[in-house]
């Protein structure tokens, strides 16, 4: 298995650069966000280490790259010329460039990794996995720290101002808190339960992490006050614990559930469910929308009242040589520029 991974990353790579309507609708009018900018794209990740760029404003597809190994996370460079991958079962970090649709780089870190978050200027990549974080040089792309963290370190995010990094850790019930100054680590907070995922408020004020239990798989969120390193509250939120995301305002925190979404109104703390199995979600910065990656499709909700959009099918692609390989494209997390 470690060889045919091997021959996978050594393989050409397959790439269509070309524009394709994602989905057999009509294209629907430009969508523009919040504050008023255009829409941003969307890069949605498969399964199977396939990145997609989908325009979400005319419904096309402007270019796709095939990293050649199994992904289990991703981040993009705030000016979006940059995509991460994390192949993770590979112990592969593979550096994308979405703009002309190929792979650019490779790093071999030879240990199983999870997931990746950016600093918010770009220059640094911190990713999980086997014990560490593992720190990123992106504008060298090379390796340039490893910050001992919990055991199995999962979900990651950085906080606005770029001074710290906080760090799930499945198996120790903790969240880490790592110096981006310093590459150590600060303070270990208890959650409980199996942390699985971590995001922070746009304003940098409350970090939530989602927070499995083994025994009935019910799922909580829990908000650190990032000032105190200390845990405010906990409110149960369904049966899972997968991605989390925050709205622009802070009011609400979405969390992908087994099977449905839910809504956790942080003021109130009362928990609405919306019926979509998604495998991960993602809010555009400045955005009411909200991205589910639903494996063959990625659909979007109108955040005011969660009802449905429009709906992305990624099959639209699957007549093209990148598909030739039989695996199909199975979205499991959509990344926007600028996301932490």
């Amino acid at each position: 298995m470690v060889r045919r991974r091997a021959a996978l990353l050594c393989a050409g790579l397959l790439v269509a650069t070309a524009v394709v309507p994602a989905f057999g609708e009509r294209p629907q009018p430009a969508v523009v966000t919040a504050a008023g900018a255009p829409a941003p794209l969307a890069y949605v990740l498969s399964r199977h280490g396939q990145v997609q760029v989908l325009d979400p404003a005319d419904s096309t597809v402007r270019a796709e790259v095939d990293t050649g190994a199994w992904a289990t996370g991703a981040a993009v460079s705030p000016d979006g010329t940059r995509v991460y991958v994390v192949n993770g079962y590979a112990g592969v970090i593979t550096a994308v460039d979405p703009l002309v649709g190929k792979v650019v780089g490779r790093i071999h870190t030879g240990a199983q990794l999870a997931r990746a978050a950016l600093h918010p200027n770009g220059e640094r990549l911190y990713v999980t996995g086997s014990g560490v974080v593992a720190v990123v040089d992106t504008r060298g792309f090379n390796l340039v720290a490893a910050v001992r963290v919990g055991r199995q370190p999962q979900g990651i995010a950085v906080a606005p101002d770029g001074d710290l990094v906080f760090v799930a850790n499945s198996q120790d019930g903790t969240v880490t808190v790592v110096d981006t100054k310093s590459s150590s680590p600060v303070a270990t907070i208890p959650v409980g339960g199996l942390p699985q995922n971590v995001a922070i408020s746009p304003d940098g004020s409350a970090v939530y992490v989602s927070t499995l239990e083994v025994s009935d798989r019910s799922g909580t969120v829990t908000l650190i006050d990032p000032q105190t390193n200390r845990v405010r509250w906990s409110q149960k939120v369904g049966r899972g614990a997968g991605s989390v995301a925050v709205t622009p305002d802070g009011e609400r925190v979405y969390v992908a559930l087994d099977g449905e979404i839910a809504v956790l109104d942080t003021t109130t703390y009362e928990v609405t469910h919306v019926q979509r199995d998604a495998r991960s979600l993602a809010i555009p910065p400045g955005d009411r929308r909200v991205f589910l990656a639903c494996g063959k499709t990625t659909t979007v909700l109108d955040g005011t009242d969660n009802a449905v959009l429009t709906t992305f099918h990624h099959s639209a692609l699957d007549s093209t040589p990148l598909h030739d390989n039989g695996r199909g494209f199975d979205a499991v997390a959509v990344l926007f520029a600028g996301n932490r």
